[in-house]
């Protein structure tokens, strides 16, 4: 489902892991090893009512990419530092003025703290996305999965290798936007 101009006072569609994984799971050949063993725990967010500014700044303070945006501490969406680039600043937008909800991806894909690694990896691979939230029961982030944490912190490092190849055929595309997806 694409959905643009909503403000983040419209829910997010968060799509969550273990619907997905069902027919991983048909498929058999799981590992038991959880998401919660290879997160990174703390993670910066940003409030959607954030300046587009705000956000830049959080990031280059934590040398970070990417922040879940919250709203009243639920997972609401994600915004990228390229997100602030292409749907604000290279739109004409300013920067102090605009905020983080107005940019951010709406439709995101996440995974809960017992979702298995393949399984966040596969999910990785088919939305080609680079990094995962993770939430709790509630929908506030308690964590995040990126190709980098599985990479060090996973033993399959092949299956890594193969969801990272995933994700970036999405940067081979070439004069498309990739619409209100996560971008990563």
């Amino acid at each position: 489902m694409v959905t643009r101009g909503l403000g983040l006072a419209a829910a997010a569609s968060v799509m969550l892991l273990p619907v997905l994984a069902r027919r991983l799971k048909r498929a058999g050949g799981l590992h038991d090893r959880t998401v919660r063993e290879v997160m990174i725990p703390d993670v910066l967010t940003v409030d959607g009512s954030a300046t587009v500014v705000e956000a830049a700044q959080k990031m280059q303070t934590a040398n970070i990419g990417v922040l879940p945006v919250v709203q009243d501490g639920v997972l609401r969406g994600m915004v990228t530092d390229r997100d602030l680039v292409v749907r604000a600043i290279a739109r004409g937008a300013d920067p102090a003025t605009t905020r983080v909800a107005d940019c951010a991806t709406r439709d995101i894909v996440c995974a809960r703290p017992e979702s298995t690694i393949d399984e966040a990896r596969e999910v990785m691979a088919d939305y080609q996305v680079g990094r995962l939230p993770v939430v709790d029961e509630s929908n506030h982030v308690i964590g995040i999965v990126t190709l980098g944490s599985l990479a060090l912190r996973s033993k399959e490092r092949d299956e890594t290798l193969r969801a990272a190849t995933e994700v970036s055929r999405r940067s081979a595309r070439s004069g498309t936007e990739r619409g209100n997806t996560l971008a990563g």
